[in-house]
Order: structure tokens, then C-alpha cells, then sequence
């Protein structure tokens, strides 16, 4: 017994190997933060992704040679555009095709036309899963976005040229010899 105790009280003394043991207690709770760091890039780098789809859904849905322009022009009254909808939801899916690590929950998207104004929205909610978070019991985290887009259905003036004015006076003339 004698033997033991002066070791023991040297260990409690002993300042040799100090960073050693603080590198080993400081070393697990790094790797996790940093970890963490890189699960939180990944996130916002989805999550940015997402909403450059969305954005060029929105924007893609009403351009000038769209089908939601397009079939926006004969529309006799307000409403929904279900051929623009449907636009909006190919150029998302194919804006996000071949992106991995995520489950997308919700994509919704709206194409409206109210007067002149042709409106399109695109929202979307995902869920990202994550490596290190999963640790502290977060599998995934929710990122939602959501986009629109607007666009002016051009005007149509409707005019009556009659035959005279439009053909001129010889081809009237000559239209009435026959």
C-alpha cells in the first residue's frame, strides 16, 4: 500500500502530459461541431437548390412561348391555368432530377390568371437528411420555399377595316366590273 500512494498523489500533481489529455476530452466534441457544420452546409445548399427549381418553375410556367401564356390568351374569364400548373411541376421535378439526400414532402403549383396579370407560385416543402445531427436525434430537417413569378397577357384591340379602306378603290372597282 505504501508504494501506491506517492503515485497517486503525483498524479494529481503531475502536470506532464496535459495537452495530451485535454486534446483527447476536447478531440469528440470538435469532430461533432464540425460535423455538425457540414450537415448545416448540406442543408442550405439543398435547401438552395430547391428554390432555384422553384424559382424557375415560377418563371418557366408563364414565359412568352409557354402552354399557361398560351392557353391564358383564349381564356374568356379569370381563373386557374391547369395546363400551366402542370408546366411548373415538370420544370421543377426536372430542375431537382438527379439531386439526392432529400424527400420532398409537398410541391405545389398555381398558375392564375386575373385580368391581364398571369400569376404563377410555386411552393415546396423537403425533408434533408442529415449524418451528424442524427446523433442528437434530428434524422432530417424541413426546409419549405416558395416562388412566383408575373407576367402581362398582351392586349388585344379589336379592329374593322373595311373592304374598301383595306383593298383600296381600284380593287373595289375591279371587284365590282366582275
Amino acid at each position: 500500500m505504501s508504494v501506491r500512494r506517492p503515485s497517486t498523489r503525483c498524479f494529481g500533481t503531475d502536470r506532464r502530459g496535459n495537452f495530451g489529455a485535454t486534446f483527447a476530452l476536447v478531440c469528440l466534441p470538435l469532430a461533432y461541431v464540425v460535423g455538425c457544420g457540414i450537415d448545416c452546409s448540406r442543408v442550405a445548399q439543398l435547401r438552395s437548390q430547391l428554390q432555384a427549381a422553384a424559382n424557375a418553375a415560377s418563371a418557366g410556367s408563364i414565359a412568352k412561348v409557354s402552354p399557361a401564356l398560351l392557353a391564358a390568351r383564349v381564356m374568356t374569364s379569370d381563373g386557374p391555368v391547369a395546363v400551366g400548373a402542370a408546366d411548373a411541376a415538370e420544370i421543377f421535378n426536372a430542375g431537382m432530377s438527379g439531386v439526392t439526400g432529400y424527400t420532398l414532402d409537398s410541391m405545389i403549383a398555381t398558375v392564375t390568371r386575373r385580368g391581364a396579370t398571369l400569376t404563377a407560385e410555386v411552393t415546396f416543402s423537403a425533408q434533408v437528411q442529415t449524418a451528424f445531427l442524427r446523433l442528437i436525434g434530428r434524422p432530417d430537417v424541413t426546409v419549405r420555399g416558395a416562388a412566383t413569378a408575373t407576367a402581362k397577357l398582351p392586349r388585344f384591340i379589336d379592329v374593322y377595316v373595311s373592304p374598301q379602306q383595306f383593298a383600296g378603290a381600284d380593287a373595289v372597282g375591279y371587284a365590282r366590273e366582275l
